[in-house]
């Protein structure tokens, strides 16, 4: 379907026009710099964060897992102390938290990789001007017939350079 397009700029106020035209027009963007870009490009190309999702998983199967072992060891190795219960509650609230931080950390861990698409083994868009002193913008998406008109568009904006890229 498309032959992805990667336009040069010298100047980040040109390329955040250019994304934000590119945008809305329907096409996919990424956006790429040699420096870290402030807010203005968060409503425009940034992805929503999942992260936080992974968290929470991984912090209810902790407390789950964490009640579990704490209540199965008592039960299977009752220890009958007189008038104390079998299942007692402190130590059982104390794995349960542990165990909350523990499978937290691991699943939003689980969770970086799998959004940030890590290791990531197929052929990368790469410019070495990307990382001297040129933004990015990796245009996607594009039909066959509109493929000039959006090179004309990226230089319109103040592209320097304008190529087509092969992905596999």
């Amino acid at each position: 379907m498309n032959q992805p397009v990667l336009g040069l700029f010298k100047y980040v106020d040109s390329m955040v026009e250019a994304a934000v035209s590119m945008k809305d027009t329907g096409y996919t963007v990424t956006v790429f710099s040699p420096i870290p870009l402030g807010v203005e490009l968060d409503p425009v190309v940034m992805r929503p964060n999942y992260i936080r999702y992974f968290a929470l998983f991984g912090a209810f199967i902790g407390l789950i897992f964490g009640v579990v072992l704490a209540l199965g060891t008592a039960a299977l190795y009752v220890l009958p102390r007189g008038g104390l219960p079998i299942w007692p509650v402190t130590p059982t609230l104390l794995l349960a938290y542990e165990s909350i931080i523990l499978c937290g950390v691991i699943w939003t861990l689980i969770g970086f990789f799998i959004i940030a698409r890590k290791p990531n083994f197929g052929k990368q868009i790469y410019d070495p001007k990307l990382s001297l002193d040129s933004f990015g913008l990796l245009v996607e998406d594009i039909r066959e017939d509109k493929v000039e008109e959006v090179e004309r568009l990226l230089e319109g904006f103040g592209a320097d350079e304008v190529n087509r890229v092969e992905k596999s």
